[in-house]
């Protein structure tokens, strides 16, 4: 019988497949087929003593055979002595193939064993599960159950199929994941790496490592023992970024338009240092693309002027500004129609 399993690891799989096999119900079962089995070498036996049978009368027959023949004709006697020979000697090979046959099919199950294999099926299982058995002794209640493991690596599909042949000769294939190398073990998972792209879109490393952290990703690095506590950092958001090749925040932000502060301040003619003022109190938008440098967003329409701050503040000018976009537009005559 071939059965295929999907399971973890190769000494893990193999493991599950023996508790499962390892049941009373199993045990049951095999006794059943043990008694089909003993009730066909009853069978065998007995076709065995019929051929004994046969060569014994026919053993009988030839030495009087021999005795009726007239001395003086050698040839004939020659050929009945060698004929009965040749009845002695399968009279003979048939008893010895029945003592074998008897000794080989003579293990009878009483039933104090029946119930000793079922016993042991508990005791196995609770064996091989306890965490204090050492693995050599898994290993050695292996040996008295499977008889070979044949393995067929297949790193296209990163599994291995295992032909378990059991010492009843019953076959089972176990199909088990490749096990991970060290590197792919700590290697980050794939919807981080997707969740920080989409998050470059709007926010900084330190920020992205934050977020990371407040939803409860790790790094791979805390598959390593002892790192259980490991977490994202703005330089290990930069290495990913890096690694994986992401479009950095500074690209997104130019192709979105966003302009340098030298930049911005020919734009509007001003300083650069105008344009920071600016940008803190609100009349343009600044974008920061890592911890020190920022990007500037220059409205389409309504460009901010220069203008005295002595005699208007900017504090007043970004509220006033602020206010004005917050109040709905009112329409007028042109747009209602009236010439």
């Amino acid at each position: 019988m071939c059965q295929s399993i999907a399971g973890p690891p190769v000494d893990e799989a193999i493991g599950m497949l023996i508790a499962e096999q390892m049941t009373p119900a199993a045990v049951e079962l095999a006794l059943e087929v043990r008694k089909e089995i003993q009730a066909r070498h009853e069978e065998a036996d007995r076709l065995r003593c019929r051929a004994i049978e046969r060569a014994q009368t026919e053993a009988e027959l030839a030495p009087r055979r021999f005795m009726l023949v007239d001395p003086s004709n050698r040839l004939v006697a020659d050929t009945l002595e060698g004929e009965w020979n040749e009845k002695l000697r399968t009279l003979a090979s048939a008893r010895e193939e029945r003592e074998r046959g008897r000794e080989h099919d003579q293990f009878i199950l009483d039933k104090a064993v029946h119930e000793r294999l079922v016993a042991m099926t508990a005791d196995f299982d609770e064996l091989w599960k306890d965490p204090d058995t050492p693995s050599r002794e898994r290993k050695r209640l292996m040996a008295h159950i499977i008889e070979d493991v044949t393995l067929l690596k297949l790193p296209a599909e990163g599994t291995t199929r295992l032909h378990i042949r059991f010492k009843g000769g019953k076959i089972q294939t176990v199909t088990t994941t490749n096990p991970k190398s060290s590197a792919q073990q700590i290697k980050t998972k794939p919807s981080i790496v997707e969740l920080i792209d989409k998050l470059l879109d709007d926010y900084i490393y330190p920020e992205i490592a934050e977020i990371l952290n407040e939803q409860g990703h790790r790094p791979g690095g805390s598959a390593r023992r002892g790192c259980d506590n490991a977490r994202f950092t703005p330089l290990k958001v930069a290495y990913l970024i890096h690694e994986y090749k992401l479009r950095s925040r500074y690209d997104r932000l130019r192709q979105r338009g966003m302009l340098t502060r030298q930049e911005a301040a020919a734009h509007l003619n001003i300083s650069e240092q105008t344009v920071a003022r600016w940008a803190k109190y609100g009349l343009i938008t600044r974008h920061a693309y890592n911890g020190h440098y920022s990007l500037y967003e220059i409205p389409d329409g309504d460009l901010p002027r220069k203008q005295c701050s002595r005699w208007n503040q900017l504090e007043d000018r970004a509220a006033a500004r602020r206010q004005t976009q917050t109040e709905p537009k009112t329409s007028t005559g042109e747009e209602r129609g009236v010439v």
